[in-house]
């Protein structure tokens, strides 16, 4: 989902992984997807994937942790029009509203995730 009127203001938090880099505004929230690993798995799968989402906090319904035992685990975010679930990993994880984070340590994107809630919410409470 491109946000043409997000207004962006000052950057409130950022995040690099290996999906690419979350960035965290007053108003939104920006996925921009690059690196090795996101090159790769474009060239060697055939999963559609956009290079670049932003999504307004306003329309931001839900930020879901997706775990696995074995494969990365991501954020996905629900939105109105955001892309459903469909249950095969690859495609959820690269997908739109999603973004990777590490094979490592997911701590960082918790943290994320909570900074996401927050800034959501006092968007809210400001309307």
């Amino acid at each position: 989902m491109t946000a043409p009127g997000a207004r962006r203001g000052p950057r409130l938090a950022a995040l690099e992984g290996m999906g690419g880099r979350l960035l965290l505004y007053r108003d939104c929230l920006r996925i921009e997807r690059h690196g090795p690993w996101f090159t790769a798995v474009n060239l060697l799968s055939h999963v559609e994937r956009e290079i670049e989402t932003t999504i307004l906090l306003d329309r931001l319904v839900a930020v879901h942790l997706v775990q696995s035992l074995l494969l990365v685990q991501f954020l996905r975010f629900t939105y109105a029009g955001a892309p459903a679930p469909t249950g095969h990993y690859l495609r959820d994880a690269f997908a739109g509203n999603a973004f990777l984070f590490s094979l490592v340590d997911n701590r960082p994107l918790l943290a994320m995730k909570a900074r996401i809630v927050a800034a959501a919410r006092a968007r809210d409470a400001a309307l």
